[in-house]
């Protein structure tokens, strides 16, 4: 029995060197960016509220969402690069998951949380849904 998923033949070295925690990093960012900007797209117009992303620097972004400006509250989800992972924190303190990179049999770059394989958009779902949907407790 074979597994069709399996490519036959793949370039892995490159394929693994792509799958640089520095290159997946900047694609995450990215992402949240984007995912932001509909998120706030789905805000009824007259709301205070807003969702931007913040870098800090190269190895650092956040993913803010003020519910009134006037009064300065906002809660953030944080993504930290580290030597060989990337974080995910709540409001800078509370670290809610970190996680490695792989290269799968498939031939397909993964963040790997616990023993669970993500894609990006699996990655950043689990990060910034509360945030955007709430309750963000």
């Amino acid at each position: 029995m074979t597994n069709d998923k399996v490519p036959e033949q793949l370039k892995w070295v490159h394929a693994r060197a792509q799958c640089s925690l520095p290159h997946v990093f900047k694609e995450l960012e990215q992402g949240a960016r984007d995912d932001a900007e509909e998120a706030q797209s789905l805000v009824p117009e007259r709301s205070e509220l807003r969702f931007s992303v913040a870098t800090t620097s190269s190895h650092r972004f956040s993913v803010v969402r003020t519910d009134d400006p006037m009064s300065g509250t906002s809660r953030s989800i944080d993504f930290l690069l580290t030597k060989d992972q990337i974080e995910v924190y709540r409001d800078y303190s509370e670290l809610l998951y970190s996680a490695s990179l792989t290269l799968n049999d498939e031939g397909k770059c993964r963040l790997k949380v616990g023993d669970k394989e993500l894609t990006q958009w699996q990655f950043r779902r689990t990060a910034l849904e509360k945030l955007f949907f709430g309750p963000f407790d």
